[in-house]
């Protein structure tokens, strides 16, 4: 195996681990998880790994809607595609899975 190859399995195998903590410190970040359709993602992302379909049936969520926001999870790193699996009718099955079970964001505000 190239060194490449092992590299980017290095690192797959990296992003799937799950910490038990992770910190940021992305003012960014507050605007995300203070959307209520993104806190509720990420808490049941936290609790075990899901496919849209598992979310759309505990949110009532539209699919659509919840790609949008695994998408912009996954751009943060709060989130991470786990696996994928084939299902009986031939269809790719994408599972989610939290990056962390718990997420700590600190943020410094000075005044001038």
């Amino acid at each position: 195996m190239s060194k490449k190859n092992e590299l980017r399995k290095s690192m797959i195998e990296e992003e799937k681990q799950i910490l038990d903590k992770k910190e940021f410190s992305d003012p960014e970040l507050l605007q995300i998880l203070a959307h209520e359709k993104n806190q509720l993602i990420l808490n049941l992302l936290i609790k075990q790994e899901m496919t849209i379909i598992d979310l759309k049936n505990l949110t009532k969520l539209n699919p659509g809607t919840i790609k949008r926001h695994l998408d912009l999870l996954i751009d943060k790193n709060l989130i991470f595609q786990s696996r994928i699996e084939i299902n009986r009718y031939g269809i790719r099955m994408k599972y989610y899975r939290a990056s962390a079970k718990q997420f700590d964001i600190n943020i410094k505000f000075s005044w001038p």
